[in-house]
């Protein structure tokens, strides 16, 4: 099975909108028999320095054989970061509306 990493604008946002973003792309990505990877669950501490949240998000993405970006994407510089780290190691990446054509 293969594992997608999920990218969002989380600096700034609503965690409990967050989690219910990731909950709902996570079931949709099970659904269609890959492995979700959340970028909150890589996480130790959220109150880390931003360096260190961003570092073990690319780290659970070089781990995944492919990443989708939702719905804001380009507004965050987290997921433009994880876009291009994608894009460097010839990982497919995928758009929000992916989800639905698989």
């Amino acid at each position: 099975m293969k594992k997608v990493y999920i990218s969002l604008p989380i600096s700034g946002q609503n965690l409990d909108d967050v989690r219910k973003r990731i909950q709902e792309t996570s079931e949709l990505l099970k659904a269609k028999g890959y492995i979700p990877v959340s970028p909150l669950e890589v996480q130790t501490d959220l109150n880390a320095p931003y360096s260190e949240l961003m570092g073990n998000d690319i780290k659970a993405l070089l781990e995944c054989d492919a990443i989708i970006l939702l719905d804001g994407w380009e507004n965050s510089k987290g997921c433009r970061l994880e876009k291009y780290a994608a894009s460097l190691y010839h990982k497919p990446v995928f758009i929000n509306e992916f989800i639905y054509s698989i």
